[in-house]
């Protein structure tokens, strides 16, 4: 075993988690983990993926992932020269190099055509896009002009009134005008002697306890819980429900946010593997975790909803 591995094999077993733990945590094969502790690179589908999966090992556990990498790099076996690439000659390479100019220079004439056609249509298109403007503002204006009409403004349109067979006018809208104020007050009285509706109590969020690794929360005042997740940095993170049902399992990358929208369920669980990089707001507020994430990096965290304090 390398001395990598001892590291890492030694960090997951501090956090008491097996292999089975850690594959559900990463999405990364057991039998990669396994290799990754026994410092078995040689099975892995190639240097990519073994730098992937010890960084994602290291972060999961709680060990600084360059520190790893680093290690990895000073342990890794340089990879073999294949003869092919040894024994290229000088003039060899030189011929090849000629080709590739040879038919860099082929296609450069096709290259220097195609632009000059694109450029041909473009100025083209600017100059009938220009011509067209400058002909729509006349056309507007004598369709305007065309429809242009006068109306002439009768005594009625003026808030002169009809003059009647008796040569009284409009003598009633005194009485009209009034109608209006009357309505008014009748409406302020109607609404001092609505009784006002009762506030609606306001949800509350508080510590319950703490066991280990889970701590409880309770949400009461509400029977729904809108929490949001918001990534500060990469951790893994599970959502589920008392009935079983499960919202997400997934990495939650720096700045990533997801929301859990639920009601009419007894309680949410959050299972966070690396506690510092997530922040959770309830109902909008900010949740405090009880247990910082110094002390211990994977939590569960419960929230009990519709809960009486």
């Amino acid at each position: 075993m390398s001395e990598l591995g001892a590291r890492l094999k030694q960090a997951r077993q501090e956090k008491g988690y097996s292999l089975e733990d850690l594959q559900e945590i990463t999405k990364i094969q057991k039998r990669y983990l396994a290799a990754i502790e026994e410092g078995k690179f040689g099975i892995m589908p190639g240097t990519f993926y073994v730098r992937a999966f010890i960084k994602q090992y290291a972060e999961a556990v709680g060990l600084d992932a360059d520190e790893m990498l680093a290690m990895y790099k000073a342990e890794a076996p340089e990879p073999p020269l294949t003869s092919e690439a040894s024994g290229m000659t000088a003039p060899a390479m030189r011929r090849t190099s000629m080709r590739r100019a040879g038919k860099t220079a082929e296609a450069m004439p096709k290259v220097i055509l195609a632009l000059f056609i694109v450029v041909a249509i473009g100025i083209v298109w600017f100059l009938k896009a220009n011509q067209a403007s400058n002909t729509e503002p006349a056309e507007e204006i004598a369709e305007t002009e065309s429809t242009v009409q006068v109306q002439q403004v009768g005594p009625e349109e003026n808030g002169e009134g009809a003059p009647t067979e008796d040569g009284e006018a409009d003598k009633e809208e005194p009485a009209e005008k009034e109608e209006p104020a009357e309505k008014e007050a009748e409406k302020e009285t109607e609404k001092a002697e609505q009784p006002e509706e009762p506030e609606a109590p306001k949800a509350t969020l508080a510590v319950d306890r703490s066991e280990g690794e889970n701590t409880f929360y309770n949400l009461a005042g509400t029977d729904k819980a809108t929490v949001t997740l918001t990534g500060k940095g990469r951790s893994w993170i599970t959502v589920t429900d008392n009935t079983g049902k499960q919202y997400f399992s997934k990495s939650l990358e720096t700045g990533q946010t997801e929301t859990i929208e639920a009601q009419g369920v007894q309680w949410l669980r959050f299972r966070i593997g690396y506690v510092p990089g997530v922040e959770i707001a309830v109902n909008g507020n900010p949740l405090t975790y009880a247990i910082p994430g110094a002390e211990r990096v994977t939590q569960n965290i419960i929230i009990q909803i519709g809960s009486v304090q």
